[in-house]
């Protein structure tokens, strides 16, 4: 045999010895410990998240709809006395610290209507539904859910709080309301609002 036939057979034959690298036992029980502790974590990461978002979701949509329904309720009280025809048309019929009645003449006709838009409108707090409620004269309807405080205080031409109920003599002294409330959201949290509205007919 020559040499280089007996080199090839050296060559081919098994050495006894394994060179390929393997995983133990230990070492497989180890990474799913690990993996397993990761995927703790992640895990709760992701709920925590989770409730975070839902939470401020809650959140936003409570604002905004008290945003909405002040948004409202600051225009109409506003243009209160509004009299195109001049006819001595007055701003509020009554004030309280829960409840504000309020008229205009927006068609200049001398008729206070109560067809939407109406004309005259009492906002107030009920308690009982947790809600600012308005009144247009033909019904109440509810504009803000979830209110848990409301206050309206009525300032004079000199910027000086006058005491509520204010006195139907007296009513005419006012020029400017200023409207605080907090709602609460479903989970609990709660949202503030508080902001003043000038007449803007006097």
């Amino acid at each position: 045999m020559s040499r280089n036939t007996t080199l090839c057979a050296v060559r081919g034959r098994p050495t006894g010895r394994l060179d390929e690298k393997g995983v133990t036992l230990v070492e497989l029980i180890m990474a799913v410990l690990i993996f397993g502790i990761v995927l703790t974590v992640l895990n709760g990461v992701f709920f925590s998240s989770n409730r975070l978002y839902s939470a401020t979701a809650v959140r936003a949509g409570q604002q905004m709809n008290a945003r909405v329904g002040l948004s409202v309720m600051v225009t109409e009280l506003r243009t209160a006395g509004c009299d195109p025809g001049l006819r001595g048309i007055a701003n509020m019929l009554s004030a309280t610290a829960d409840s504000a009645h309020v008229q205009a003449d927006y068609d200049g006709d001398g008729a206070i209507g109560t067809v939407e838009p109406s004309e005259t409108v009492l906002y107030y707090y009920d308690a009982a539904q947790m809600a600012i409620v308005r009144d247009p004269g033909t019904g109440a309807q509810i504009m803000i859910r979830n209110v848990t405080a409301f206050t309206f205080t009525y300032f004079d031409a000199n910027n000086q709080p006058l005491a509520s109920p204010i006195a139907a003599a007296d009513l005419d002294r006012v020029r400017s309301i200023g409207i605080a409330l907090t709602t609460q959201t479903d989970r609990g949290g709660e949202v503030t609002a508080d902001t003043r509205v000038t007449f803007r007919n006097d």
